[in-house]
């Protein structure tokens, strides 16, 4: 009967691997050549019960760290996709530890693996973060000019959705955004309805000169493709740098600002004319800004006649955020 037993690489050399078994107490030895190969075996495991689930189970770490060093996925979700795809036995499952219990150390592997955050745009980017989990190139430009680095990932699959479409949406958001970074900018294009992300840029400004290389960089890489990036619609913020950009290179194209930075935008301006105190203490005026806010929901030919009446109504003290309203939306 052959005994399932874990052997311990003791030393090698040049041309031989000597391995013994990991109870100290058995004098089981093999050799191997050096690429693993079996050449000698003295004596046996006959101190010793053989332990075919301690195999799986070394097994089963061993991927799990491998997927841990290599990947960015969750460790959780690693150890539960390695135990189910390992199909473990009763004892083996009874004494495998839980994912509770390995986090710590699987998270230690991690971080000894993971470069340190940069301090600078002056880093080099580890070839882990170049592609994706498939072995695709992720990373799809990376320029460097007078310490503004921009940074576009971007798999051609995600390319081709994107320039397949008719309406895009694009918006950036810096709350989490790293330190040496402004912003992460990201591209969607809207398919069955749906939002898909497809492109992810890091930018270290909100320049139109930046905006500006960013867009260039998607249409060279469109023509890489063979395809065309002409959207119909572009929905995007309401950003003044961004605006020049996007007629340049999309004359022919509808924009459209989102609803919500529509929002955003009039409630910062409340706050910039000091009538946030107004707003919340305040229910009438807080009716009327609301008001004001919604009027892109009417129908367009009835826009300019709500906010004349609004303007008739509205209390004194938000004379100047109407003033702002009509000078900048309606004009």
């Amino acid at each position: 009967m052959v005994k399932i037993c874990k052997d311990v690489l003791e030393t090698f050399t040049i041309m031989v691997k000597y391995w013994r078994c990991d109870n100290r107490l058995c004098a089981a030895v093999i050799h191997t050549d050096i690429n693993d190969q079996f050449k000698v075996r003295k004596d046996d495991h006959s101190s010793h019960l053989s332990s075919p689930e301690h195999i799986e189970i070394l097994s089963l770490k061993s991927n799990i760290k491998q997927r841990v060093v290599t990947e960015a996925t969750r460790i959780g979700r690693i150890y539960d996709e390695e135990v189910a795809k390992a199909q473990l036995n009763q004892t083996a499952l009874s004494i495998v530890a839980s994912v509770q219990d390995a986090k710590s150390s699987l998270n230690r592997i991690r971080r000894f693996e993971t470069p340190l955050l940069p301090k600078s745009c002056r880093f080099d980017i580890p070839t882990l973060y170049n592609h994706t989990i498939n072995v695709e190139r992720f990373l799809l430009y990376d320029k460097m000019r007078r310490n503004k680095r921009i940074l576009i990932f971007a798999t051609d699959d995600q390319l081709r959705v994107l320039f397949k479409a008719k309406h895009i949406l694009m918006d950036g958001t810096f709350t989490s955004c790293p330190p040496i970074f402004d912003q992460v900018y990201t591209l969607h294009a809207i398919k069955f309805e749906q939002s898909f992300p497809c492109v992810f840029a890091l930018l270290t400004g909100r320049s139109s000169s930046i905006y500006k290389e960013m867009l260039q960089q998607l249409e060279e890489e469109a023509e890489r493709l063979q395809m065309d990036f002409v959207p119909n619609q572009i929905t995007t913020d309401f950003e003044k740098a961004l605006v020049k950009p996007l007629r340049e290179q999309f004359p022919g194209a509808r924009h459209t600002g989102c609803f919500f930075h529509f929002c955003q935008a009039i409630y910062r301006k409340i706050r910039e004319l000091g009538l946030s105190n107004t707003y919340k203490d305040d229910a009438n005026a807080r009716n009327f800004c609301r008001r004001l806010m919604a009027l892109p929901l009417l129908p367009l030919n009835e826009v300019e006649f709500a906010f004349e009446e609004l303007t008739e109504q509205c209390p004194d003290v938000l004379a100047p955020l109407f003033v702002y309203f009509d000078n900048y939306w309606m004009k």
